[in-house]
């Protein structure tokens, strides 16, 4: 008999068990029907990772709006779509989405799976959750229990899209991950 290997550390902000939006895209089928819009959420802390992804989907997609959790954020969408898309704020708590397909590129500091279960009750197509990381900081961040920088919590208390905004960078990242049907 081989000895059993030792159990990974586990971080302090690491789940214990995966999520049920996490369960539910494991066991949900890959297919798009033809023809069924697309709705794409793109979450994660890092904004310039958010727009390329985005931009990335935009070339793909055809007839697609983009909603955006912030001015910044609508900005470089449009300057990178070239104008060639319709690209809105959304300045409510989670966004009201126009008929057909959608790139939702949420809020750095959004709940992906409370922005998902909006969408979904609204009665659209469940959205594809693509959760954007820096893969140079990532690790170094997911075991860290430091808190946001003061000056981004201060912006965030009155942001009604900044659902995670008293989270640890940890929490916010273990959120993302969590509820990402890519990563």
């Amino acid at each position: 008999l081989l000895p059993r290997p030792a159990a990974a550390p586990v971080s302090p902000c690491m789940s214990k068990r995966r999520s049920s939006r996490a369960i539910e895209a494991a066991g949900a089928p890959s297919k798009q029907r033809r023809g069924e819009p697309l709705i794409c959420l793109v979450c994660g802390l890092y904004a310039d990772g958010k727009v390329a992804v985005a931009c990335s989907l935009l070339k793909e997609l055809k007839a697609t709006s983009v909603l955006v959790g912030d001015l910044a954020a609508k900005r470089a969408v449009s300057k990178k779509a070239g104008g060639a898309f319709e690209v809105a704020e959304y300045a409510a708590e989670v966004p009201h989405l126009p008929d057909g397909s959608i790139v939702i590129v949420a809020h750095d500091f959004a709940q992906p799976s409370r922005v998902a279960a909006a969408v979904e009750a609204s009665g659209s197509s469940s959205p594809k959750l693509l959760c954007v990381i820096d893969a140079r900081s990532f690790l170094d961040e997911w075991e860290s229990v430091e808190a946001l920088p003061p000056r981004l919590r201060e912006a965030a208390k009155t942001d009604l899209r900044a659902h995670l905004r008293d989270k640890k960078r940890c929490e916010v990242l273990a959120e993302c991950v969590e509820s990402a049907d890519v990563i």
